[in-house]
């Protein structure tokens, strides 16, 4: 879907959408990457797709397991669906159907289910599912200790039960199975709109259980107040396993950048988040535009974004050797007159990738850029491939010191590619 058509409460935000930016960047590639294509292009169908045909998708949510498989899931008709592959997504297995009671569930764009594992077979999914109100939702969650043969019921996470927008969940769970889901939460906005107060946006919030402890009632507590309604959240754990939350947040009279908060303990925590981005955008919208972080073995915050502001327009990165006090200067990535949009990156090592989307006038194009000096450089930026019928948000996933990219394409197929 073309970057400028976005069919939400905010259509015409981007009606002059253009980004400012320049190529640098670039990949190499090994054999892996033309199987994943010839794979891709196998999945190729008709507009006649079957109901649980991962190509009827809107997206796709792939990560790996602790024990190597690649999982992929999607929502269809108010299921969800899951595939393993065992050869890192050049073939799948048949398509699971996860054992609960049907309901909507959000799945489009920056709001899409979620999964994650421990180290002793649990799987846990999250998702958000519409309510009968307009711009309304409840975060849920499921559980399965046998690698997804069954499920437990599901469980909703926000404890308010309030008719009100609790959504673009993300989760982390930790090898011993202790879980954090963040989300966007309304519930302050919906009682200061019932005093009759003005509000600005939503809040950010926390759920933390653990089921292989018995520790099922999600704590909810709020972080930040004043984010962004409608932009996804990022997350990563740092090398002290402490929590760093990425998010669009809202300053002023709506300049909306981007803000940092790593949930550390202790006399030394962390208070109010870091302002990260210093674009100026000011917008009375949102902009379904959110970032990334990875956090690399020297515990250095590597993240981008994308703004559109007087000071800075289009995708930028930017490093932090103090967990986001001081950064280094933003770079841009990407081609300003082609859309560049949607980035997401991981790090290896000393080595990072980003990936993004453009548009060509007809096709959307799969970017990818490559450093391997810890950020300072990066070489041409390259395309990977090309989506005609609309595309899905690129996401890179990692296993062990390998990283792929995830990238769906609507009635075409879902590509896993190594970078």
């Amino acid at each position: 879907m073309p970057i400028l058509i976005y069919k939400s409460l905010f259509l015409t935000v981007f009606a002059s959408l253009l980004l400012t930016v320049n190529n640098s960047v670039a990949v190499e590639h090994n054999h892996q990457a033309t199987l994943a294509k010839e794979t891709s292009a196998k999945m190729m169908q008709t507009d006649n797709c079957e109901a649980t045909d991962i190509t009827c998708a809107k997206t796709v949510t792939s990560t790996f397991a602790p024990n190597g498989d690649l999982w992929r899931l999607w929502a269809l008709n108010s299921n969800l669906y899951f595939q393993i592959s065992t050869d890192n997504g050049l073939k799948f297995s048949a398509v699971n159907n996860i054992a609960i009671d049907k309901e909507k569930i959000s799945a489009r764009n920056e709001n899409r289910p979620k999964i994650a594992f421990d180290k002793y077979q649990g799987v846990y999914l999250s998702w958000a599912t519409p309510k009968e109100k307009k711009y309304t939702a409840d975060v849920r969650f499921s559980y399965s200790s046998d690698y997804g043969k069954t499920f437990t019921k599901p469980v909703t996470v926000n404890d308010d039960n309030l008719l009100t927008g609790h959504s673009f969940n993300e989760m982390l769970v930790t090898d011993e199975g202790d879980i954090s889901i963040v989300w966007l939460d309304s519930r302050l906005a919906y009682q200061l709109r019932k005093e009759g107060k003005k509000t600005n946006g939503s809040a950010l919030y926390i759920g933390r259980a653990n089921y292989r402890k018995n520790e099922t009632n999600f704590s909810n507590e709020q972080l930040a107040n004043n984010t962004c309604v409608c932009c996804r959240i990022a997350m990563n754990y740092n090398n002290h396993g402490e929590l760093a939350i990425l998010w669009r947040h809202i300053y002023g009279d709506n300049i909306r950048e981007f803000a940092l908060l790593t949930l550390a303990q202790g006399e030394n925590a962390q208070k109010i988040p870091y302002q990260i981005s210093y674009d100026h955008w000011k917008i009375n919208g949102c902009p379904h535009q959110g970032g990334a972080i990875s956090i690399n073995g020297n515990n250095r915050y590597h993240m981008v974004w994308f703004n559109q502001g007087d000071a800075g327009k289009g995708i930028f990165y930017a490093s932090s050797n103090d967990q986001g006090r001081t950064l280094t200067k933003p770079i841009s990535v990407g081609v300003h007159s082609a859309q560049a949009a949607h980035p997401h990156m991981n790090t290896n090592g000393n080595n990072i990738d980003i990936v993004w989307t453009q548009f060509n006038g007809t096709e959307h194009e799969l970017w990818h850029q490559h450093s391997t000096d810890n950020g300072k450089s990066f070489t041409a930026a390259i395309m990977l491939a090309t989506a005609d019928n609309g595309s899905d948000r690129p996401f890179i996933i990692k296993k062990d010191n390998v990283s792929y990219v995830s990238w769906h394409r609507p009635k075409r197929g879902h590509l896993v590619q190594v970078l």
